[in-house]
């Protein structure tokens, strides 16, 4: 239950500096839309203090066990075993064999030692990280992909490292009891192969998968040289995470993992995010490409390698609220996959209507909740837009928001239904047919998803650039054709 904060408190008068303390000391960005949930945590975590008395306080000493109470209250993250499953696959079908036969060429190459300077180097075992795990779905399910892999009868040791700023989440991770809410996109066969019931509907992986991750708390956008050394992970899982920082800690995180990804290793980004600014990617090593229906990252074994699928453009992002002001002066960017991105807004020739106006800030204030973490009040402000007196084109945007909220929940049905109402409303809208091919590729059905993927190849031509730029995470034109192509190839009937 939610402490009421004294009524005689100015709250909202203290959530400026509640703002700076956690951009200051976590790292972290709220905006104004953000406050009913800052208020909630400040009343909460000040306890029998007043909120005026335990900002006081945290300004002049701020200490651990404070910081990790804000941190427990603002950074817990839904997430669920086999979120986003084509990252999954396209690590373990497309990458890790190459990984393997990596590992084996410089381990035959050169006996002993412990660091190489590849990938697997001699005498080292494969390292995933997964940043900002969360309650530990997320690293399970790359223990769980790891070990179907079958590193070990290849020879190939490995581990998990798992971290994250929340210790009250690292708990729960840790203690690895999960219910039937965060195994709801797993089917009953993988249950039964990995995980054992302990109760009544609540599962643990089997002792084979959880001995091989371990977990720590750590601030993904402070300097550590020791533990973000050059070449220290293979594979790198961040999901979800960038989007919540302060530029100062973006920039920080970026280089951290950026230069921690050893060459031939693979960083896989949210739908959320994207890595922007061809000076950066090129600087890192990292080439974009695609497999499974799904954008990475990879630092290239032979340097100087053309990206994939183009290079970026290098003009900088201008900062707006739905990033939280991260874009910065080298344009790296966490813009939202499938969401909005800042760059290569075209403005408009003419004034617009102002109630088509407010209708485009209601979009855009319902992304923004549904990228926070708020999915329920973004799937309302999605709702008032589905009604008779919005323009069919807004609806339709809406409609395909609300199936963006539901793959990441999980809920593919309804993901799918939403998607398919989007297309429905606006004939001309590509983006929901390039979804519903994903999804039917995942289900394995081949027909349907070559059909939705060539629909959306022939709509992307005149997409409006203004929907790309609020809805194709970052990736141009172009990119989204060759996925589109790319996908349509490996699905051919």
């Amino acid at each position: 239950m939610t402490r009421a904060a004294p009524a005689d408190v100015d709250i909202p008068a203290l959530l400026p500096r509640l703002r700076a303390l956690l951009a200051a000391r976590l790292g972290l960005h709220f905006d104004e839309r953000q406050d009913d949930r800052l208020t909630a945590a400040l009343t909460r975590v000040a306890g029998p203090v007043s909120p005026a008395r335990f900002l006081d306080q945290m300004e002049l000493a701020p200490t651990r066990a404070r910081l990790d109470a804000l941190a427990a209250e603002l950074t817990v993250g839904e997430t669920f075993f086999f979120r986003h499953a084509e990252q999954f696959d396209a690590l373990r079908f497309d990458l890790l064999p190459g990984m393997v036969r990596s590992l084996s060429e410089s381990t035959q190459a050169a006996p002993g030692g412990r660091w190489g300077g590849q990938l697997g180097g001699p005498g080292r075992r494969l390292r995933a990280l997964s940043a900002g795990c969360a309650s530990g779905e997320e690293a399970y399910t790359l223990a769980v992909t790891l070990h179907r892999a079958g590193l070990q009868a290849q020879g190939v040791d490995w581990e998990v490292l798992a971290v994250d700023l929340n210790p009250a989440a690292l708990a729960r991770a840790t203690a690895a009891r999960y219910g039937e809410w965060s195994l709801r996109a797993t089917p009953q066969e993988q249950r039964d192969l990995w995980f054992h019931r302990v109760d009544p509907g609540v599962w643990t992986p089997l002792p084979a998968i959880r001995e091989r991750v371990r977990f720590a708390q750590r601030h993904l956008g402070q300097p550590d040289a020791m533990f973000w050394a050059p070449g220290s992970f293979d594979i790198i899982f961040c999901r979800n995470v960038l989007i919540y920082f302060e530029p100062g800690a973006l920039r920080q995180a970026i280089r951290n993992l950026t230069g921690a990804l050893a060459p031939g290793g693979v960083l896989f980004l949210g739908h959320a995010e994207t890595l922007r600014g061809k000076d950066v990617a090129t600087e890192a090593g990292l080439v974009l490409r695609q497999a499974h229906g799904c954008f990475f990252y990879r630092r290239e074994l032979i340097e100087n390698t053309r990206a994939w699928p183009l290079a970026w453009t290098a003009a900088a992002a201008p900062a707006t609220p739905s990033t939280g002001g991260a874009a910065t002066e080298t344009a790296i960017q966490a813009s939202p996959g499938w969401a909005a991105d800042a760059t290569a807004a075209e403005a408009p020739s003419s004034l617009s209507d102002p109630g088509e106006d407010a209708d485009q800030a209601l979009l855009d204030e319902a992304l923004h909740l549904i990228e926070a973490g708020q999915v329920e009040d973004g799937l309302r402000a999605c709702a008032r837009l589905i009604t008779p007196g919005t323009p069919a084109a807004l609806q339709a945007e809406g409609l395909f928001l609300h199936g963006l909220a539901m793959e990441e929940r999980g809920q593919l049905p309804a993901a799918e239904w939403h998607h398919q109402r989007a297309a429905a409303k606006d004939a001309s809208f590509a983006l929901p047919h390039l979804r519903l091919g994903l999804l039917a590729r995942r289900r394995g059905e081949v027909i349907a998803a070559h059909r939705e993927l060539r629909r959306a190849l022939e709509l992307l031509d005149e997409e409006s650039t203004e929907r790309l730029r609020r809805f194709g995470g970052g990736f141009d034109r172009d990119d989204l054709r060759r996925l589109c192509r790319d996908e349509m190839q490996e699905t051919r009937a």
